[in-house]
């Protein structure tokens, strides 16, 4: 059975303690195990969970691309909810739509800026529960019982686990094939947005052909820089990524693209010929 937990899961066990995230922080990258990424997801999902959330329900991203973004979107999918992601650069009046289209309980915000955007239609968007704040710088005395941190949602999502060690588990083993696992949205430059309804089945497939036109390897790194809430970055850095293994990085922030460029050397997807592996830097 193909769905997305069931393949992170076996990614997990086959390569817990290799390398599957790095991040960059003050100029200075920051490994994440296989290990840790499945830990982190677990207490996203579990805490998601034990705040109302159910199968079949959708929860929105809005950030630019960054560690907590995919943690989100895995935990999401892990427990059978719907992972729907909002382009940052939207203007409040978008988001909204998004939100109150897909009926969103939930949405994980990078920072006070997209936070903002929130508070200009929450009282237009019945359906949110909780506001997740993942960035939150110039928040530190904002205080709204609607609005939580990330670490405070990890903290509650720990808890949660050591109560119930055996939930994640038992929500992974619920989702099928079928159901919905990701929305995806147009960016509504001709007419209002509309989602794109894609099955674990549908991107599992998707993940694998995208692979047999252009052959991935575990040695592989790849740049996350395109918005993720597009389906060819989200195909790369999240579901070719847990079926393949190799390794995605983050970079700082979006003006220093170029500059991780050269750092990281990520190899493109398309065999340098002769090798057996993808070699040719994209720079």
């Amino acid at each position: 059975m193909e769905t997305v937990p069931f393949v992170f899961n076996r990614i997990v066990e086959q390569n817990a303690s290799r390398i599957a995230l790095r991040t960059k922080e003050l100029g200075l990258w920051h490994n994440i195990t296989w290990r840790e990424y499945h830990q982190k997801a677990e207490q996203v999902g579990c805490a998601l969970v034990s705040l109302g959330f159910g199968k079949g329900e959708a929860a929105c991203i809005i950030g630019d691309n960054c560690i907590e973004w995919v943690m989100a979107d895995m935990g999401i999918q892990c427990i059978g909810g719907v992972s729907v992601g909002v382009y940052a650069t939207n203007a409040w009046q978008q988001v909204e739509y998004v939100i109150n289209h897909c009926d969103a309980r939930f949405l994980f915000a990078e920072n006070e800026e997209q936070l903002d955007k929130w508070l200009m239609f929450r009282d237009r968007a019945p359906t949110l529960k909780k506001v997740i704040i993942w960035d939150t710088k110039g928040l530190r005395d904002y205080a709204d019982p609607m609005v939580m941190t990330f670490d405070a949602l990890l903290e509650l999502g720990a808890k949660t686990v050591q109560e119930n060690p055996s939930l994640f588990k038992e929500k992974q083993d619920q989702v099928r094939e079928d159901d919905l696992s990701v929305l995806i949205y147009t960016s509504g430059t001709t007419g209002p947005p509309k989602g794109a309804m894609l099955t674990h089945k549908n991107v599992m497939w998707t993940a694998g052909a995208v692979a047999k036109a252009n052959p991935v390897y575990k040695s592989d790194e790849v740049l996350s820089f395109l918005p993720l809430c597009h389906i060819f970055e989200r195909l790369f850095t999240v579901f070719i990524h847990i079926r393949f293994g190799y390794l995605v990085n983050f970079v700082e922030k979006p003006d220093t693209v170029m500059q991780n460029m050269v750092e990281i050397s990520p190899t493109m997807a398309m065999p340098f010929p002769g090798s057996g592996k993808n070699t040719i830097p994209a720079s």
